[in-house]
């Protein structure tokens, strides 16, 4: 299982993020105005801001650090996107709605390297889907240890075992996945997920929804069975939906899932890194339509 776990933990993406022309003192050169990161699939965008605001620093037309007037999120395709989500994620969410990760031109190229293509942009009002991107270095740190201490309690029916970890044992935990250090991070995040659990952490995401709020996190309870994906049908769609389940495909860690996988092995080879399982609902036909 550590293997699944290693090859999900390297996994990475092409992320081309392109900045909002207002960002920039008139006459700055135009490649200032897009910057290409390779970027681990188990991270969050904000992540990368310091490079960001580092590459662009000489060119800006304010200071984003004293910046009060002005809110920052990132957007895809021209629909606000929620950093809060780690980016393989986001990029499961979206890859098969649309086809805007190539251009035209590069389309039909065999050798065409596939980028995410985010565009961070700034306003005076911030979209109601998104958290607003802040100044402070340790903004992702506490969001993504908020999230431990939701799994922790949904796995135990308490937080202790996070809660329990001392101060050089958190600062390690956070510094693995900065540094992607998996050893650091299986240690600890062992600590803290039991064997068995009591309910699943779980977040389920339409492709369509990732930017409208569509997204739902059912209570799985594991209490003596282990069921598939098929038993809790019923949790992965909506009750107010009329769906035919095999009209969609599971997405997990970029990877298409059989209905009939046990949940609790699902979990437990590709749980994210903030300790929540993540799977994308795509219709077949969004498939057809992006992988012929």
């Amino acid at each position: 299982m550590n293997e699944i776990r290693q090859l999900i933990w390297n996994g990475e993406l092409n992320v081309l993020v392109s900045i909002d022309p207002s960002f920039l003192m008139k006459g700055s050169p135009k490649e200032m105005a897009v910057l290409r990161i390779r970027v681990p699939r188990e991270t969050y965008l904000i992540n990368y801001m310091p490079l960001i605001w580092d590459r662009i620093q000489d060119f800006l037309s304010f200071d984003p650090l004293n910046e009060k007037e002005k809110y920052f999120w990132f957007e895809h395709n021209g629909r606000p996107i929620r950093w809060n989500y780690p980016v393989g994620v986001l990029f499961d969410g979206l890859v098969a709605s649309n086809a805007t990760f190539a251009t035209p031109s590069e389309i039909h190229l065999e050798n065409a390297i596939t980028f995410f293509r985010v565009h961070l942009v700034m306003g005076e009002s911030l979209p109601s889907t998104v958290i607003p991107i802040l100044s402070s270095s340790n903004q992702a740190e506490k969001f993504w240890f908020h999230q431990w201490k939701q799994v922790c309690f949904i796995l135990n029916g308490s937080s202790k075992g996070i809660m329990s970890l001392s101060v050089n044992e958190s600062r390690k935990f956070w510094r693995s996945v900065i540094t992607r250090n998996f050893h650091d991070f299986t240690e600890i995040s062992n600590k803290i997920s039991p064997s068995r659990p009591r309910h699943v952490p779980i977040i389920i995401q339409n492709h369509k929804d990732l930017g409208t709020g569509g997204i739902s996190q059912p209570t799985i309870r594991m209490a003596g069975v282990n069921p598939t994906l098929r038993d809790i049908e019923e949790e992965v769609f909506s009750a107010k939906e009329i769906i035919d389940a095999e009209s969609y495909v599971i997405v997990a860690q970029g990877i298409e899932i059989p209905w009939d996988t046990a949940l609790l092995d699902l979990y437990l080879k590709f749980r994210s890194f903030d300790g929540f399982l993540y799977i994308t609902l795509v219709p077949k036909i969004s498939v057809t339509k992006i992988f012929p």
